[in-house]
């Protein structure tokens, strides 16, 4: 094998650039006359900013030195800021453009780099691209055009199943001039290495910061390159370099018994020799790394970013190179979700949440989580309760992983829409937001008011839409006029079929009744019962005041006040479909 450190990375991209390339090539033709300089700031807020430097958590450091770069910036150069992994967890796409240079005050951005909470993954290949996509359209037509350099903030790896070095290299030849200046702040040779190449391929500078001193430094010599000036002598800086030594030796990992040896750049490696720190970094060892001499050697390994890790011990020959191969036992998981009946077009966005099941029990905490279908999702051997989400549809199956081989799973996630509506009567106005329309698979959960475990979705105003599966349901629509705490309930049964929408319009058979009781003496009315003429059973009751307007189902009522420790009655008056029924009432 003939390894140079550029290449440090072969792992497939999820994303293919060429077309997009050819985008950005064509928008940038126009544009590339330079005068005012822009810089826009890529920040991680992805979950791994939780980890700690000193007892401070990553996040807390990176946003006491932002806020204070920002405070003291020049405000005749335009800023813009982008965040990625802060929103939702195990989603690639969650990239938010918070302003593209000169579109935001300090305050707006100060505000928005404090609330930053750390959630999710590093999708650092599609947040570049999305940011340099973006500046080019906001550029577009603008002569001379600005020159705009991006600055990656980031503690690691890509997490989204891309190659950020590659894509970069790709971005290059579409958009010569776009520099990607890198930070790696508080992160290990190996993803030093990798953040350094995404630099690298674009004409950028790498900084590499372990601290808070070190991270303020980095920023600022970072903006003094974007801005136009000089950088200042220093040895983070990774200015161009001669071609590299070859790799001198190798180490080994498989995913089962019979494996054949993994590909050394895709694993991670912590070694030990006589329980001391030997080496960490991928499995590609050069000249200037700690010589591997014969014996043996404790290890913790990780295959790629996933869960597949092992810890053991290797053992090297005379001959320099490894016996054998660490074995890791793990494979992958392949899952796909349609949402057609032919089973081809994917259902997107989709949620994969992963659970090892242990004697016969899945975990309360998921093991690992995927946005993406028939992607790999690399998990030890064992036994898993994968849970799929779709909009808010949700399904789950058991699979098993076994070692070295892929496991592959197909989620039916076909839904239709409901989107209800209801009338007090046919041809009147619908209710609108009066309205709540509580869904149940079955006709006896949904005569159970407390069955709150069985709603399978709950409508909250007229007119919204919500996903479901096919099938039959019952729904309990329920209102309550002016949002009072009066109202009643139907119960109507609906089917919903797939890629279709159901949008029924419920009658409810009823009218509204507006009441206003008054006491001559000037006692309060303490609670008023609305009662039904038919059987003197209590329908609904009322104890803030004596008036109020509610909808009631047609019938012949009457009321019952109490005031004073008295009780009163009224005449009975009937409620009309669709119509307003008015009584007024007074009371010694």
């Amino acid at each position: 094998m003939n390894f140079r450190r550029q290449h440090f990375r072969l792992s497939p991209t999820i994303i293919s650039f060429h077309a997009i390339a050819i985008v950005l090539l064509f928008l940038s033709a126009g544009a590339r006359a330079e005068s005012q300089s822009n810089v826009m700031f890529v920040l991680d807020g992805s979950n791994s900013m939780w980890g700690q430097i000193d007892g401070t958590a990553k996040i807390s450091i990176a946003k006491d030195v932002m806020t204070e770069l920002i405070t003291d910036w020049d405000e005749t150069v335009p800023m813009g800021l982008m965040v990625y992994g802060h929103r939702r967890r195990g989603d690639c796409q969650d990239i938010e453009t918070v302003a593209l240079p000169g579109q935001a005050t300090k305050q707006t951005l100060i505000g928005k780099v404090q609330s930053i909470t750390p959630r999710g993954k590093t999708p650092i290949s599609l947040s570049l691209l999305t940011a340099k996509a973006e500046l080019l359209l906001h550029n577009l037509g603008k002569f001379p055009g600005p020159k705009t350099s991006l600055v990656l903030v980031s503690d690691g790896l890509e997490t989204c199943n891309a190659d950020p070095c590659a894509s970069a290299l790709e971005w290059e030849v579409a958009d010569p001039g776009t520099d990607v200046h890198v930070i790696g702040f508080d992160v290990t040779d190996e993803e030093s290495r990798a953040l350094q190449c995404i630099s690298r391929n674009t004409g950028g500078k790498f900084f590499r910061a372990n601290n808070a001193d070190e991270l303020q430094a980095a920023l600022k010599e970072t903006v003094k390159i974007a801005s136009g000036g000089s950088p200042a002598p220093t040895a983070d800086v990774a200015d161009a370099q001669p071609a590299e030594p070859q790799a001198s030796q190798f180490l080994y990992a498989k995913l089962c018994e019979a494996c054949e040896r993994l590909n050394p750049l895709d694993v991670s490696w912590n070694v030990y020799k006589d329980g001391q720190p030997f080496y960490t970094g991928l499995g590609v060892i050069f000249p200037d790394d700690p010589v591997f001499e014969a014996g043996n050697y404790e290890v913790a390994v990780r295959y790629k970013s996933s869960q597949v890790t092992a810890t053991g011990e290797i053992e090297f020959g005379e001959d320099g190179e490894q016996i054998g191969a660490l074995d890791l036992n793990g494979g992958s998981a392949v899952m796909f979700a349609y949402a057609t009946d032919d089973k081809t077009m994917a259902a997107e966005p989709i949620f994969y949440q992963f659970y090892p099941i242990t004697e016969g029990e899945p975990a309360s905490e998921p093991l690992t989580e995927n946005a993406s279908s028939n992607s790999a999702t690399w998990l030890p051997a064992g036994l898993y309760r994968v849970v799929a989400s779709h909009d808010q549809v949700k399904e789950s199956a058991e699979i098993e992983i076994i070692a070295g081989e892929e496991t592959r799973h197909d989620f039916d996630m076909r839904v239709g829409y409901f989107e209800p509506a209801a009338v007090l009567t046919p041809g009147s106005k619908p209710l609108g937001g009066f309205m709540d329309f509580f869904v149940y698979a079955t006709q006896d959960a949904a005569r159970k008011t407390s069955a709150l475990d069985s709603i399978v979705s709950l409508i909250n105003a007229n007119g919204d839409r919500q996903p479901l599966k096919p099938g039959r349901y019952f729904v309990r629509a329920s209102v309550s006029y002016n949002r009072g705490t009066v109202g009643f309930s139907r119960i109507f049964p609906f089917e919903i079929r797939a890629n279709e929408v159901t949008a029924p319009v419920f009658d409810m058979n009823g009218g509204l009744l507006s009441h206003a009781v008054k006491s001559e003496s000037g006692k309060s009315i303490t609670n008023i019962d609305y009662v039904g003429a038919d059987d003197g059973k209590r329908v609904e009751y009322f104890n803030a005041g004596g008036s109020n307007t509610a909808a009631f189902p047609v019938g012949r009522y009457y009321l019952r006040i109490l005031s004073g420790g008295e009780t009163y009655e009224s005449d009975q008056f009937e409620i009309l479909p669709g119509k307003t029924t008015t009584v007024n009432v007074t009371i010694p």
